[in-house]
């Protein structure tokens, strides 16, 4: 999906905001902003181009300036502390509810509010839980999933956020348990914004309940592309039965990937405008997209 309107605005808050976090220096600041304020894709002259690709092209730019090859480590560090510190209730949520799924299915999808494009250092994990059953989500979208897991052996599942990943452990707990499905984790290669490494999955215990493989990618891109990934992860899609997406950066890219239709459900909060009209859902749903 190319960019809309909205997303320069969001890229360029984001931008300042991790700058500020992270240079603590407003000369050096300043000087950042005037590079990437100097591209056309920022300035509305170039609309051909996707959100992750440009992102990737401030992070590069970003580790320039601030000499750091994970700008957020600290940060994501943090968003999956807290995150973990109310596992152990939103599995209690979870266990007691008649729904288990679904209920596993919201924690995982309201975890992707916990995303530095939309707010560098908010803590969303306590709100998660407490807003929980204010959540709207697409339940047509919900029930066509669990109809696909049915019919599913083996399920390549692509991550996104910290923080957002202990949910997912969760929601692959429940998924096996329930339909014994072999599942087989991907997480971000080369650190970007508050994405997932392989390291950082590891550490929230994601890797006791699912094998996990890095996505191959060699740059700082915030999405998922196939012809960018290893050669084994690319086999790993091409044989799985079902591939679940989070998030909207491999949202943006994966929706154009006509090979993987009929085979991928994304996972995201509709968290921006262009996202939701793009599914003619309101602001702020829980969104399941069979593909």
């Amino acid at each position: 999906m190319f960019i809309w309107p909205d997303c320069i605005p969001c890229i360029l808050k984001m931008s300042l905001g991790v700058a500020r976090f992270v240079m603590k220096d407003e000369n050096r600041v300043l000087r950042f902003m005037n590079e990437i304020l100097a591209w056309k894709s920022l300035r509305g002259e170039e609309w051909h181009v996707r959100s992750p690709e440009i992102v990737r092209d401030v992070w590069i730019k970003l580790r320039e300036f601030s000499n750091e090859q994970d700008p957020l480590k600290e940060l994501k560090e943090e968003q999956n502390r807290k995150a973990l510190r109310i596992l152990p209730l939103a599995k209690d949520i979870v266990l007691k509810s008649p729904d288990p799924f679904l209920h596993a299915l919201k924690f995982a999808i309201a975890g992707n509010a916990l995303d530095s494009m939309t707010d560098v250092t908010g803590d969303l994990a306590q709100p998660i839980i407490e807003g929980l059953d204010k959540f709207v989500i697409s339940l047509e979208g919900a029930n066509l999933l669990r109809e696909r897991l049915k019919k599913s052996r083996r399920l390549v599942y692509l991550s996104d956020n910290c923080g957002e990943i202990v949910f997912d452990r969760l929601l692959i707990e429940v998924i096996k348990n329930i339909y014994g499905v072999k599942v087989i984790c991907v997480t971000r290669t080369i650190p970007v914004l508050n994405d997932a490494t392989l390291q950082d999955a590891d550490s929230v215990g994601l890797g006791e309940v699912v094998p996990l493989i890095e996505n191959g990618i060699q740059e700082p891109l915030p999405s998922t592309t196939l012809e960018k990934v290893s050669q084994e992860v690319r086999e790993l899609i091409e044989e799985s039965d079902l591939v679940i997406s989070k998030g909207v950066g491999n949202h943006d890219i994966l929706t154009e990937e006509e090979s993987l239709r009929g085979k991928i459900s994304f996972l995201l909060h509709g968290k921006c405008h262009p996202c939701c009209s793009f599914h003619k859902l309101p602001l702020g749903t829980l969104i399941v997209y069979n593909f």
